[in-house]
């Protein structure tokens, strides 16, 4: 079985969404508790600000019950005691290969074509496959998903004008703020993330920009490639008075602005206009922060406009990319399928080699060694000859090893031993 469980922006709230928010460094201590409450061992694990998901392979439990496994997992390590099963969403099987495809191709994404998700599934297989927590049947799965990916970017128009949330909450500030070509930005963080929003601001023709960043290196390189300046992270409350935007994304898992810290600068600089952008999960900016006077607080969640309007323009490209999905979820479900059969096929090959090499000890005692040659030569044709016929009618009676029911009994059939 193949299975996914997931939360994401179309079933849960950013309030909830962010109680299952795993870090890179969780992955092993979580995959520990996941192998000895389940016996679950072979999983992928992906966390952006729109969705958790957790995709595994197993073949001890049944389907409904492998679900219900994991979700109390994750629910036990996050250390929720909540009923939270109507915001997760499963998938099995084909139902699973298709949702990561469509994930991988940014048709799943808030933002129709996200660039950005490719890289967090690559990241997170190369991650977990590093940790030897992926098998055979996941490492196709999602090499096949990058596939697919790649091919809806290249074959169609899908990833043309708004790719990304952070490009997304840059559009809807310039918007709010009739441009921003003359405000001044505070970069906080300078992940993947925030590199991006920043980018899009200085294409807007933003040139004030400050960042900051725990490491100050990090900080230096970023505000040098827009010849911004840098402040200290530890004092970066002291100064937000000073901008009119505020981008935050970072990996802290509490707020890292407060209500407080921002009406303590409003009285700085009374009647300051501003807008703040949190682009974290967990929230980095407490959500009072959005209910002050002069203060506009855009998060993931609050991008309606700019994502109605993207996907309208995408719609033709969707379409063209589901084709795309069905053709390389179609070559995955065939080599799955074709992957069933080894089993019988190893052991028809095996079995009628051992009866070959049977039958033939008898002969060897009573012919010439000339004789012997030509009696081998032929049991081995016709041993290769009935094999290659069974395994042909294998394929066509399980339909290549979908028909699970045949294949059960086909390996019964062929134990000789």
């Amino acid at each position: 079985m193949i299975g996914v469980i997931g939360i994401s922006y179309k079933t849960a709230p950013l309030e909830i969404r962010e109680n299952f928010s795993f870090s890179k460094d969780e992955i092993v201590s979580f995959s520990e508790l996941l192998q000895n409450e389940t016996e679950i061992s072979d999983m992928v694990l992906i966390s952006t600000c729109n969705r958790t998901e957790i995709y595994f392979s197993q073949n001890i439990h049944d389907n409904q019950t492998a679900f219900e496994l994991v979700y109390e997992v994750i629910k036990k390590f996050k250390g929720i005691t909540d009923h939270c099963w109507h915001y997760f969403y499963h998938r099995a099987n084909a139902g699973a290969v298709r949702h990561l495809f469509e994930v991988s191709s940014g048709l799943d994404s808030l933002i129709m074509g996200e660039d950005q998700i490719i890289g967090q599934l690559k990241e997170a297989y190369v991650t977990c496959t590093e940790l030897a927590l992926t098998d055979a049947v996941l490492m196709r799965l999602f090499q096949k998903s990058f596939e697919a990916g790649k091919r809806v970017r290249t074959e169609t128009g899908i990833k043309l004008g708004i790719t990304s949330v952070s490009s997304a909450a840059v559009e809807m500030c310039s918007i709010l703020l009739d441009g921003v070509s003359d405000k001044s930005v505070l970069l906080i963080g300078t992940g993947e993330t925030g590199n991006l929003a920043l980018q899009n601001m200085h294409k807007k023709g933003v040139k004030q920009i400050v960042v900051t960043n725990r490491t100050i290196e990090k900080a230096e390189k970023t505000a040098v490639k827009y010849s911004g300046r840098t402040i200290p992270f530890e004092t970066f409350g002291k100064y937000l008075h000073g901008f009119d935007v505020v981008i935050i994304a970072t990996s802290a898992t509490s707020p890292l602005i407060t209500s407080e810290m921002v009406i303590h600068n409003q009285q700085i600089r009374p009647g300051h206009k501003q807008i703040y952008i949190d682009l974290s999960v967990p929230r980095n900016i407490e959500s009072t922060v959005g209910e002050l006077e002069n203060v506009e607080l855009l998060g993931v969640d609050n991008l309606q406009e700019v994502v109605n309007q993207t996907t309208e323009k995408k719609k033709e490209s969707a379409e063209q990319a589901k084709v795309i999905i069905d053709e390389v979820v179609d070559d995955f479900n065939e080599w799955l399928a074709s992957r069933s059969l080894r089993p019988a096929i190893n052991t028809i090959t095996t079995n009628f080699h051992a009866i070959n090499q049977e039958e033939l000890l008898s002969y060897r005692k009573i012919s010439s060694p000339e004789m012997q040659e030509l009696i081998d030569g032929y049991g081995k044709h016709i041993a290769q000859r009935y094999t290659r016929l069974l395994i042909k009618n294998l394929k066509d009676l399980t339909d290549n090893g979908k028909n699970i029911d045949s294949l059960k009994i086909i390996n019964d059939l062929f134990k000789f031993a």
